[in-house]
């Protein structure tokens, strides 16, 4: 392991290299989208400017505010002359045509699964090649590029119940040809929608391909109030470590770990404390091979470290994010009561519906549930309490932005109504 002979030294080299960008690189084909408390190279300054923004009903910095959906992810682009489908980064590399597409999901434990995506991907394939050949060429580059969508059908609802079925179109991914995504634009998602309406092509058998759903956003009717205590929220993290509006958070979450690194192992050398830095802040689990502690610390204290490693890291680290997701997921339930001309055509009975729905089905875990189940679902209802309560919980997942050129979401209370309904018709 390389040692550093100074923190500066330290954080060039490593802080503030490409791992801060990896962090967010996740999930299936499409990744993971940040919220802005993800995003570590955000600084104080970019978090007052999106909680004024947001309260103000100005989150179209770049591009119009859209609404996220909550339906089922999958890719599409023409390649050779044909339609091709993928859902994940290997499916990038080698795009499965419509039949192969469509035996994927023969026999899927659910049939409105297996109905959604066979369904869309014969719309999806009768419509896409009718655009003008031009556009194809321009637009997927031969299957270089993919656009990204979301699969709304009626019959096979998520968390949100919608009551039509359509395909989002979200924006075009552009990739190496190596399954890896290079760059992305929204901007052809309304153009092609479009397109295939002008060419008849946008209603399906089953299904109606739209474009972004753009989202109508008002201003805060306790907009100075709200303002006033978000930024204080921000303040009080910034001073906490005696930063200052132009730092990055990630000097935040730098500090915060280093000091719990400090609490917990303070006899350790500074090069070894520095890899575990990495290791639970950035998750680089390279710099410091947990295996050659043996030797170099002796078993005994070795195994602390692994304990600690294996059954406190995921802890901690959702004790260091809490501060800043408690806050914006709370702007965002604020933002989402101000804002309008969501996807479900009957949102008012939608937001009644699932505010019955987690009123009734907690209560019923909370009176015949497991032990664990009890504890799962009133730490959830803690979390919706601090974000706003069942009564923020809207008909929508959230809202997509675009700021600095990165697209970001603001989600509300969905992530804890999410986890909860996963307790709810799962038991986890």
């Amino acid at each position: 392991m390389k040692i550093y002979h100074n923190f500066e030294q330290f954080v060039t080299e490593k802080l503030h290299s490409n791992i801060k960008e990896a962090l967010i690189l996740e999930g299936g084909a499409a990744g993971h989208m940040a919220h802005p408390f993800d995003d570590k190279s955000l600084t104080f300054a970019d978090f007052k400017a999106l909680i004024e923004a947001g309260l103000s009903g100005e989150l179209n910095f770049e591009e119009n505010a859209t609404e996220k959906t909550d339906g089922q992810n999958v890719f599409a682009t023409i390649q050779d002359g044909e339609v091709k489908f993928a859902r994940n980064k290997g499916e990038l590399i080698t795009p499965m045509d419509l039949q192969t597409f469509k035996q994927k999901f023969d026999g899927h434990a659910s049939a409105m699964v297996e109905e959604t995506f066979k369904f869309a991907a014969e719309d999806l394939a009768n419509a896409l090649i009718k655009l003008p050949t031009k556009v194809q060429e321009e637009t997927f580059e031969n299957g270089l590029n993919w656009m990204n969508m979301e699969l709304i059908y009626s019959k096979n609802p998520n968390v949100i119940y919608y009551d039509r079925d359509i395909i989002q179109f979200h924006g075009i991914k552009k990739t190496d040809g190596n399954g890896n995504i290079i760059g992305e634009d929204n901007k052809p998602a309304s153009v092609i929608a479009k397109a295939l309406e002008s060419v008849k092509a946008n209603v399906g058998k089953t299904f109606t391909i739209i474009p972004p759903q753009i989202i109508k956003l008002g201003k805060d009717l306790n907009f100075e109030e709200n303002k006033n205590k978000f930024i204080k929220q921000v303040e009080a993290l910034r001073d906490r470590y005696n930063l200052t509006d132009a730092d990055e958070v990630s000097r935040y979450h730098e500090m915060w770990w280093r000091e719990t690194i400090d609490s917990n192992f303070p006899d350790l050398t500074q090069d070894h404390k520095e890899g575990l830095l990495l290791r639970w802040a950035y998750g680089d689990k390279k710099t410091l091979n947990l295996r050659s502690l043996d030797k170099e610390l002796g078993k005994d204290k070795a195994a602390i470290i692994k304990k600690f490693d294996k059954e406190d890291v995921a802890k901690k680290y959702k004790e260091n994010i809490r501060p800043f997701e408690d806050l914006f997921l709370e702007l965002g339930s604020i933002i989402l009561k101000n804002a309008s001309n969501f996807v479900a055509a009957s949102p008012d009975a939608e937001m009644q519906r699932l505010h019955n729905q987690i009123r009734t089905e907690a209560d019923k875990i909370k009176k015949g549930g497991s032990i664990d189940q009890i504890q799962k679902v009133e730490a959830e209802l803690a979390r919706l309490e601090r974000i706003g309560g069942i009564d923020s919980i809207m008909p929508t997942e959230g809202i997509v932005f675009v700021y600095k050129g990165k697209t970001f979401k603001l989600t509300g209370t969905f992530a804890a109504i999410n986890q909860l309904m996963g307790i709810i018709k799962y038991g986890r």
